[in-house]
């Protein structure tokens, strides 16, 4: 074979390697979800829409962890926050929650810090495990963080995906909003894993 027919071959091969991966890249994003089990505390994360709070709220309903921590809510400045009015926890409660059961953690600016600081709030109270809700695609960069945050506390974690009715995996670029979602959390985790 000559040296432009190699050329051609690996070109196609990079091509078809290339669109392989774009069209994969929704279920290598959503890949490190679990299956739910009984644990010390349900992590809702900051940031999403009502899916992460109703999935919160059923896992609570059903048993798995008697406390849900809050996790991005708005610090409002120069006044002390009442988090139990927060559109979130309003749901919450409206669903049967405890007041007692809920936490909130108002701190955190981004994923890293989410991991970081309730691992911290966990270590504290003598916690072990928690389950950790978000959005399909954000599950690969959550992994990187909350494994490193949670295997420096001894802790464990399980990613629990929401289950949106727009996202698909195998066609997440025909939906506007998840295909910028998709495209974020690419750049987020080359940032990520860089900086952490």
């Amino acid at each position: 074979m000559n040296r432009s027919g190699s050329v051609v071959i690996l070109g196609a091969f990079s091509m078809a390697f290339t669109i392989l991966s774009v069209f994969n890249m929704g279920h290598w994003l959503s890949a490190p979800r679990s299956v739910p089990t009984h644990v010390d505390i349900i992590v809702a994360l900051g940031g999403g829409g009502i899916e992460r709070i109703q999935s919160a709220l059923h896992l609570y309903r059903e048993g798995y962890a008697k406390r849900i921590l809050l996790t991005g809510l708005d610090r409002p400045s120069g006044q002390r926050p009442n988090h139990y009015l927060h559109w979130e926890s309003k749901l919450l409660l409206d669903g049967g929650v405890q007041p007692e059961a809920l936490l909130f953690d108002d701190q955190s600016e981004n994923s890293h810090d989410e991991a970081v600081n309730t691992a911290v709030l966990m270590k504290s109270h003598h916690w072990k495990t928690a389950l950790v809700i978000s959005d399909p695609p954000h599950l690969r960069r959550l992994d990187m963080v909350w494994d490193t945050a949670c295997a420096q506390e001894g802790l464990e974690y399980r990613l629990i995906s929401t289950e949106p009715p727009t996202w698909n995996a195998s066609r997440w670029w025909r939906d506007k909003v998840w295909a910028k979602f998709v495209g974020m959390e690419l750049l987020k985790l080359a940032y990520y894993a860089i900086t952490y």
